[in-house]
């Protein structure tokens, strides 16, 4: 099990989602159930916008997804989360095609 400044050293936003989740308490069992649901939200978001590395520290909508994503999964409601975004889920994968796509077009 990894330690909180070990999570933070690779999810730096992981208080930031803790907050979000109105969790103010620091014991590692939450710690590591909130970093599982960091690392799920990642994956499904990286799935919905097709690309493998998305920097959720400065993309501040893929942040809010993320931390949506937790949110629902922390109350066992995940597979609401892509019905009730998906007007966020649509913008979302739009800007990250359009980043693509800007990037291999010769325009």
């Amino acid at each position: 099990m990894k330690t909180k400044e070990e999570i933070i050293k690779d999810y730096p936003f992981f208080d930031e989602v803790k907050r979000h989740l109105a969790i103010t308490w620091d014991d590692d069992f939450t710690n590591q159930t909130v970093l599982d649901y960091i690392k799920d939200g990642i994956t499904h978001l990286q799935d919905l916008a097709g690309e493998e590395t998305i920097d959720f520290n400065s993309d501040l909508e893929a942040k809010r997804l993320l931390k949506e994503y937790c949110r629902y999964a922390r109350n066992y409601s995940i597979e609401a989360f892509d019905s009730n975004f998906s007007d966020a889920i649509l913008r979302f994968q739009i800007n990250h095609a359009t980043k693509d796509y800007s990037k291999t077009s010769n325009l």
